[in-house]
Parts: structure tokens; C-alpha cells; sequence
């Protein structure tokens, strides 16, 4: 018997589509879903409870840094690897139990040394455990909200919880069949990323768009940050949001309503292979080096002993022939080298790398070519120290 009751755990009139316990001695687990009516969320606790209080079990670590830039010219790593593709993106989705397990909060604070060197900003983000296979993704999904149907349609899944500060993380578990968020990506194109079990809410954004007096309909925004709170803490947000839809005050000349859910998914790290081959004069035998997506390919052959600053290059930079380099700056050519193979993986030439090697095509500046563009993994291969071939 389907029943409609006040929701224990949330406080919100819910109506109750699974109810599974099972009882221990002194805990108690519950397998519970509910459907929480006014803003179309769905929720699950995996945790144990305890008969009179929930165990916090989220550890968070602190990490301090300074928003002091190292160089005058920063690297925009989004820019150079250009944008994924989410087909792309899925080769690198991860196991249901991986996901569950894999999740951590960080605490962040920031020395803005810039402004004042006591001023702090803190904030706390998703993070990996295992930060050398795993990293976290961010995309964004839009949802049409129709306005006699205000809810989400997304079932959420609470792993850790229970703290006096709200804090916690929480997971897609499901989407409910026939909700909005279903009902939206079955509409979407390849282009456009889905929801699957593991991704986390960082943040919402509603607009709404109202009729207004004028020719002009009048369009509000209102959002809400979600990253890192427990269930209880989320499920506020969404439904402050959501709950706007309604509101006697706001609501009535709302003619259309959008939700745009900002997601963060744990993935694995892609890699490259990146072979090396030397020239005969210096009777070195082929080698692999594994990179990852935004590695730079001169530091990281440096960082592998490579030999890369070839003597007999022909110098941009004014300054004699030699060993010497220019520091990464893309002025000497020292650090050329000779691509083979999975030159598609490599970020693209800018319009001064490309003058400078116009009579070389197959050639690139180490310093100037960071691996994984848009994200691809594979093998790329290169003759080092070209010149000498």
C-alpha cells in the first residue's frame, strides 16, 4: 500500500515507493527511496544508523595555496587540450563500486597575497582518492522544468553524512522513470553529456523566464551551491530553488523554467604512450614513457633524463649554437623534434611555432606541444633530436 507521509530524514511530505529494512542490534540499515513530491528528488542512505544518531564518517584534508602567479603568462591547459567530446568522455567512465569507494572532500584555502597577505577564501571540492588514476570531471546538463510538474526526477544516494556542518557527499543513485531529468535526456543530442549513478551536484542554476509588462519578457537567475553537503544540506538547496516555481509572490507570471545542473564525475586519468627513438650516432635503443592529458612534452623528456637539446639546431633566439636553451620560451629550436605518429594528440601549433618550422611540417617544438588533445589517449611516436638523423 502506497502511502503519503512526512519524510523522516528530510522533513518533506514524501511519498514512500520502496521500503526495505533490516534491523541489527544496536544499528539500523535502511534500503528506504523516497519520492519527495515537491521537488521531484529521490533519496537513498547508504550509511548505517545509528538507533539515536547518524555516524559522521567523512574525513576532510586541508590544502593551502597562493593565487601568486609563478609566470607573467599563465598556461590555460583547458585552452590548449581544446574541449572533449562526451563520446570521448565515456571511454573513461568508471565501475559502480570504483565510484562508491573512490570520493573524498578536500577543504581549500586560498592566500590572496595579491590583495592582503591575511585575507583567506575557503572552499571545500570533490576530490579523487586515488589522484594518480582518477581525476574529476565537470560538465553541465539542462533540464526543462514544466511548470505543473516543479521536481527533478533524480534519485540521490547519501555516502557520507551526518556532521553537524551539513557537510557530506552525495551521488547520483538513479533517475525516476518518466522525470524530468529522464524525460530531458532522452531528448539530448551526442553532443551533450547524460546523468549516470556516481555524478555529484556541485551547483544549480534555475531561470526562469517571466512575462512581463513590456514587449520584453523579463529573465531571472537564481542558483544555489551544492558540492560537498550532506543529503539534507542538498536537498534544501534544490528545493529553495525549485520551490520558487510555486511561490505565490514569484511564481505566477513565470512562463518557462530551466534547471542547469552543474556535475562532477569521477573518471580515470587517460594515457598516452609517447616512444621515443634516438638517432644511430647515439646507439640508444627505443623507449616508452607514459604521459597524461596536459603534460607538457619537453619537461616531461627532461624529467625522464632525455637528451633533448639538440647542438646542432639552428638557433632563433640570436644566440650562438649550443647546448643552451631558451627556458621553454619557443625562441631557440633546440628542443625540436620529429613526429612519426599521433601528431592529432598533440595541442596544435600556434602561428609562431608554425613560421618558425614551415620547412620542417613533421617537426614540433617539445616545449610548445602538451599531449591528450581533447582529451584522446593512444600512442604517439618521435624521433629525437632530428637534426642528427
Amino acid at each position: 500500500m502506497r502511502c503519503h507521509h512526512r519524510c523522516g530524514e528530510c522533513g518533506l511530505w514524501c511519498h514512500n515507493i520502496a521500503t526495505n529494512y533490516s534491523k541489527h542490534p544496536g544499528t539500523m540499515k535502511s534500503a528506504t527511496a523516497l519520492l519527495v513530491l515537491c521537488t521531484g528528488i529521490a533519496h537513498q542512505k547508504a550509511n548505517a544508523f545509528s538507533a539515536t544518531h547518524y555516524q559522521p564518517t567523512i574525513k576532510l584534508t586541508k590544502t593551502i595555496t597562493s593565487s601568486t602567479q609563478l609566470y607573467e603568462q599563465p598556461i590555460n591547459l583547458n585552452q590548449l587540450l581544446g574541449t572533449a567530446s562526451p563520446a570521448t568522455m565515456q571511454n573513461y567512465n568508471l565501475p559502480r563500486d570504483t565510484i562508491a569507494d573512490g570520493l573524498s572532500a578536500q577543504i581549500i584555502t586560498r592566500l590572496n597575497k595579491a590583495v592582503d597577505d591575511t585575507r583567506e577564501t575557503t572552499e571545500i571540492i570533490l576530490v579523487p582518492k586515488n589522484t594518480e588514476d582518477h581525476f574529476i570531471d565537470t560538465f553541465r546538463v539542462e533540464i526543462p522544468i514544466p511548470l505543473d510538474s516543479p521536481g527533478l526526477g533524480i534519485e540521490l544516494l547519501e555516502l557520507e553524512g551526518g556532521r553537524e556542518d551539513g557537510l557530506g557527499i552525495v551521488i547520483v543513485n538513479d533517475l525516476v522513470p518518466g522525470g524530468n531529468a529522464q524525460r530531458a535526456l532522452d531528448e539530448k543530442t551526442a553532443a551533450q553529456e547524460t546523468i549516470m549513478y556516481g555524478d555529484s551536484i556541485s551547483a544549480a542554476e534555475l531561470i526562469l523566464r517571466r512575462s512581463g509588462s513590456t514587449a520584453e519578457d523579463q529573465t531571472d537567475v537564481l542558483s544555489a551551491r551544492t558540492e560537498c553537503l550532506g543529503y539534507d544540506s542538498t536537498v534544501g538547496a534544490l528545493g529553495g530553488l525549485l520551490s520558487k516555481l510555486s511561490d505565490e509572490d514569484g511564481g505566477s507570471n513565470i512562463v518557462e523554467a530551466t534547471m542547469i545542473l552543474t556535475l562532477r564525475r569521477l573518471r580515470r586519468r587517460p594515457q598516452l604512450q609517447v616512444k621515443l627513438y634516438y638517432p644511430p650516432s647515439q646507439d640508444l635503443p627505443p623507449e616508452t614513457i607514459k604521459l597524461l592529458p596536459g603534460d607538457n612534452l619537453r619537461m616531461a623528456m627532461l624529467q625522464k633524463g632525455v637528451k633533448l637539446n639538440d647542438p646542432l639546431a639552428q638557433r632563433y633566439d640570436g644566440k650562438p649554437t649550443g647546448s643552451g636553451n631558451c627556458g621553454s620560451g619557443g625562441l631557440c629550436r633546440t628542443c625540436a623534434v620529429s613526429v612519426m605518429r599521433g601528431g592529432e594528440l598533440l595541442s596544435p601549433q600556434k602561428a609562431n611555432e608554425k613560421k618558425m618550422l614551415e620547412d620542417t611540417p613533421r617537426w614540433r617544438l617539445a616545449c610548445k606541444s602538451w599531449v591528450g588533445y581533447e582529451m584522446k589517449e593512444g600512442e604517439i611516436s618521435i624521433q629525437v633530436n632530428p637534426r642528427q638523423w
